[in-house]
């Protein structure tokens, strides 16, 4: 008998379903009008009330919610989601209260897993003693098929091939059938559910998690994924977010997998949905998603909002501000600095060419955020501030990891783009096989103990890319074939450069003065009153000016953002007092007063200027020199490197401009 889909009691549009449920699935693509239709005849078929199953399904890999709904009821009561979104989770939680994956007792008796099916045709079965699907997802070939089954009896279910890996649904859970019902009509009746933002404040505190990225995840992890924004404006203003801090908040946790964000929020709602419009209701929320994230993802570092807004005002890093500070704070907690990444290469399922895996890869990714963040970490923090303080076991733990000799890292070879492994064999002479790959690899690979060459798959147009070049950093030192890589690999935009920095004099001598203790408790390093007071008194004395207009002159001349902001807050100026130092450097004619884009200041160094883009900050050229910035047609290409600072304001002082 043809089966009668389940119509929730108000309109919706199920084009939107993607966005609803943004965050919570993937392959949006495969969510469209017709999915909610899918999850009735899947639970039909498995109860014996449907006669047949779709040989193929929408909602890609939908089986997470089985036991997990109540993360979508929870975005849906939030305030931030717009109706036309809202109305699509509603009318989600309405046809999955009439699933059998509602339903606590059938849970008990399914379960879900992956299989290698027997006949790519025949995607479901169901005899007296059970029925099981295999569902439309990302397992498929070599990696099986997702499927969902349902017990009738004691014997096995029907199979449709081998059965790799099981897991049972979640029995226990929030989302019954009375839940999901009982939520859907007080959303409709009350609206959403009141913001509390103590309640975000509250949940930050028992997490570690900065406050932007506290309030996101109380609010049901809006997702910027596939393009949609997250937060409009005004849900900003009412969270008290800015449009920098709510993007910093979704790039924190941005790194959470799909089923960690359903397991983290399945449970959190209260039994009785309505304690979420009352008086402390939100609070309580955040007592218990906090209690989640703590099993999940255990308790991050205290880290000021102070140093966190300073981190995002570092937008070149790649991972979240949040995230960098607490890699600094605690950096023994950070997987990849606590253990040696598996870094062998195996097959790049995309273009056929070798790789270093997914840890090998997030290593990689750590290497060059704490490398770019060790300059600012150590001038724009306070002396005391925990992220600032936790640098030197940070570099510590990664050196210690670069030194594993099994350690590979990719040289980044782009400059070898259309070559293949048989034109560079050459150059590495001795080199035999790769052998210690951790799967077949699909194109030649070699070794000559420091190097390894594996060449390039085909892009999305049939081109073949550059080799693979990679090299064991804890190999990688003044010998021939290090010479021979270095002739080979542009090292400066290679990763061989970050190494050579990392093990290099000028972090071992700013490891130094973050562990001497020389600053006063809240002073910074870039004022250079507390660390180079002998330039200070020189500029004084050569200058004329006092000693605070020869501290605003050196930082001009050394610091590589010198913005208003934040020689204020390195200061301890006030507006006024900053404007009077500006201007006693005008009257001297050590400055000119200028507007120039993306500066922050009004006074500059006289002579040549070079711009900036949103990766690179721009400044006077003559800076650019001292900072070892490459400039290319009057614009900068290359992040500055500042070093230590007492060194670089006395460097700057007798280079300076005449």
């Amino acid at each position: 008998m043809p089966h009668t889909p389940i119509r929730p009691a108000q309109p919706f549009d199920e084009k939107w379903i993607a966005q609803a449920l943004n965050g919570f699935i993937e392959g949006s693509g495969h969510w469209g009008p017709g999915t909610l239709a899918v999850f009735t005849e899947v639970g039909d078929y498995l109860t014996g009330s449907g006669e047949e199953a779709a040989a193929r399904y929408g909602g890609w890999n939908w089986y997470r919610f089985i036991g997990r709904c109540g993360a979508v009821a929870l975005r849906a009561s939030s305030f931030h989601v717009p109706d036309h979104l809202r109305a699509v989770q509603l009318a989600m939680l309405e046809v999955w209260a009439e699933t059998p994956f509602a339903d606590p007792a059938v849970r008990a008796r399914m379960r879900t897993g992956v299989l290698e099916l027997a006949d790519e045709d025949m995607r479901a079965a169901r005899t007296s003693e059970g029925a099981v699907v295999a569902l439309h997802g990302c397992g498929h070939g070599q990696d099986g098929q997702r499927f969902v089954e349902l017990r009738s009896g004691a014997a096995q279910s029907p199979a449709l091939g081998r059965i790799t890996a099981t897991e049972p649904a979640p029995e226990a859970g929030w989302d019954t059938p009375d839940r999901l019902r009982r939520m859907v009509n007080l959303v409709r009746q009350k609206g959403p559910a009141p913001w509390d933002r103590a309640a975000a404040a509250l949940l930050a505190e028992r997490t570690g998690l900065s406050r932007a990225g506290a309030a996101l995840l109380l609010a049901g992890i809006p997702d910027v994924k596939y393009g949609y924004r997250g937060l409009d404006a005004e849900a900003r203003k009412v969270m008290g977010l800015k449009q920098a801090e709510a993007e910093a908040g979704e790039k924190e946790l941005a790194a959470l997998r799909v089923d960690e964000r359903l397991d983290l929020l399945a449970d959190v709602l209260p039994a009785d949905p309505e304690q979420l419009w009352l008086e402390g209701g939100q609070l309580a929320l955040a007592e218990r998603i906090a209690e989640a994230w703590r099993r999940q993802q255990g308790v991050r570092p205290a880290v000021p909002e102070s140093t966190l807004a300073i981190a995002a005002e570092h937008s070149d890093v790649r991972m979240a501000p949040a995230t960098v500070c607490a890699v600094f704070a605690d950096p023994a907690r950070e997987p990849l600095l606590s253990r040696d990444p598996d870094t062998r290469l195996r097959v790049n399922s995309i273009s056929g060419a070798g790789w270093e895996g997914e840890e090998g890869f997030g290593f990689k990714e750590l290497l060059v955020v704490v490398c770019d963040a060790v300059d600012w970490v150590y001038a724009e923090l306070p002396e005391g501030d925990p992220v600032r303080r936790g640098v030197p076991e940070t570099l510590r733990l990664l050196r210690e990891r670069l030194a594993h000799p099994g350690l590979l890292l990719s040289a980044r070879g782009r400059s070898l783009r259309g070559r293949t492994v048989a034109d560079l064999l050459p150059v590495f002479p001795g080199a035999l096989p790769y052998l210690d790959a951790a799967e077949p690899l699909a194109h030649p690979a070699f070794d000559d103990g420091l190097v390894v060459v594996s060449e390039a798959g085909f892009d999305r147009r049939g081109e073949r890319g550059a080799p693979g070049v990679y090299f064991r950093p804890g190999r990688y030192g003044a010998d021939e074939r290090s010479r021979r890589l270095e002739a080979v690999i542009d090292v400066e935009d290679s990763h061989l450069a970050l190494v050579r920095r990392l093990r290099g004099p000028e972090f071992e001598r700013i490891v130094q003065r973050l562990t001497e203790g020389s600053l006063p408790p809240g002073g910074y390093e870039s004022d250079p009153r507390l660390s180079a007071p002998e330039v200070v008194k020189e500029a004084v004395a050569t200058t004329g000016v006092d000693p605070d207009a020869a501290t605003l002159y050196l930082q001009l001349l050394a610091l590589p953002v010198p913005t208003d902001r934040r020689i204020r807050r390195f200061n301890r100026w006030t507006p006024a007092h900053h404007k009077a130092v500006a201007a006693a450097l005008l009257d001297a004619d050590l400055v000119v007063a200028d507007r120039r884009p993306r500066a922050g200041r009004g006074v500059f160094l006289p002579g040549d200027w070079a711009a900036g883009d949103k990766f690179y900050p721009p400044m006077e050229t003559f800076k650019a020199e001292l900072l070892g910035v490459r400039v290319i047609a009057s614009k900068v290409r290359s992040q500055p490197v500042a070093g230590p600072l007492p060194e670089l304001f006395a460097r700057a002082w007798r280079v300076r401009p005449s």
